[in-house]
């Protein structure tokens, strides 16, 4: 079934449409901005347009790079308080909470993601692995065989400069030390301008091949992310929920999984070729489909909505 283009719709379906959800779980990274930054024009007139509905909004994002405080910068004109936004740092540490997990995190992601997790109480092992020289494998097992005893958990994310000593220590913790595998990005690209980054899915499947452990999963597409997320959001009805986002190899998937209805964007990852050539599992198109979210705002004004 073809996703119906949402501006299009007579208005009683539109009216339908706008009656069916209480809460909405809205991606950010092609749906509100571009990776790079820039706020994608009219994006904030559809998100204020459904706050004035009363719609309960969440803002959800895989993106754990940019510090918070950035964040909710970029965020003022969408009108978003910091307990609205839920990436892989939040879920990871609501995850551990719920473990009552006291010991050392070996964590292979941003400067950004080891503060959060130290603000939140956890420790960090900031262990620097020391440059190996090329050959030297006594050198190269020494090190690996230095570990932090209480290391037991191992968290891996988008990361600029991560290498193979670090792929490395993550491997030694998970099978020396038993300790728990857990990701947050599932991208396996990231895509900056014109330029396609590897995504931490890429590094997570290699220790995941070789030490044998499947990981847990802490962003859209993860059973775990989607557990936390109803521990801590409370209950919320998944057919009267509306997820937002621009990516048929996260998004759309998580939210089918999850049986709450879709809306995407034309704005990011997906464009209307896609839609087209449809290269996916058919279960996960679209429901809905915008050019740009602040269609949103157009077709309420049109049906007069705020006025209600």
């Amino acid at each position: 079934m073809a996703a119906k283009r949402l501006l299009d719709l007579p208005k009683d379906e539109q009216l339908n449409f706008f009656n069916s959800f209480d809460t909405v779980l809205c991606d950010v990274d092609g749906v509100l901005w571009l990776l790079i930054g820039q706020i994608i024009e009219r994006s904030p007139d559809g998100i204020l347009a459904l706050r004035k509905l009363g719609k309960k909004f969440y803002f959800i994002t895989n993106n754990s790079l940019t510090p918070m405080d950035l964040y909710l910068q970029k965020m003022k004109d969408f009108e978003i308080a910091k307990e609205e936004v839920i990436r892989p740092v939040v879920a990871l540490t609501w995850y551990l909470k719920q473990l009552n997990f006291d010991q050392e995190i070996y964590v292979a992601g941003s400067t950004t993601i080891k503060k959060e997790l130290s603000d939140a109480g956890f420790k960090v092992a900031y262990d620097e692995v020391s440059p190996v020289c090329e050959g030297n494998v006594p050198n190269l097992l020494k090190l690996l065989s230095d570990l932090r005893p209480n290391v037991k958990a191992v968290y891996i994310d988008f990361r600029f400069n991560i290498d193979f000593m670090i792929l490395q220590k993550c491997i030694a913790y998970i099978m020396k030390n038993q300790a728990l595998f857990i990701v947050g990005m599932l991208d396996p690209v990231v895509l900056f301008s014109e330029f396609h980054l590897i995504g931490a899915k890429k590094f997570a499947k290699i220790i995941e091949e070789i030490t044998g452990v499947e990981p847990k999963l802490m962003s859209k597409g993860g059973k775990e992310f989607a557990q936390v997320l109803k521990d801590n959001l409370g209950p919320f009805d998944a057919k009267r929920t509306l997820f937002i986002g621009d990516s048929c190899v996260t998004d759309m998937p998580f939210a089918t999984e999850n049986g709450f209805q879709k809306l995407m964007p034309l704005t990011g990852l997906t464009r209307e070729e896609d839609l087209k050539n449809w290269k996916f599992d058919e279960r996960i198109k679209p429901d809905y489909v915008v050019d740009n979210v602040g269609d949103l705002s157009t077709i309420i004004a049109n049906l007069d909505l705020n006025k209600l």
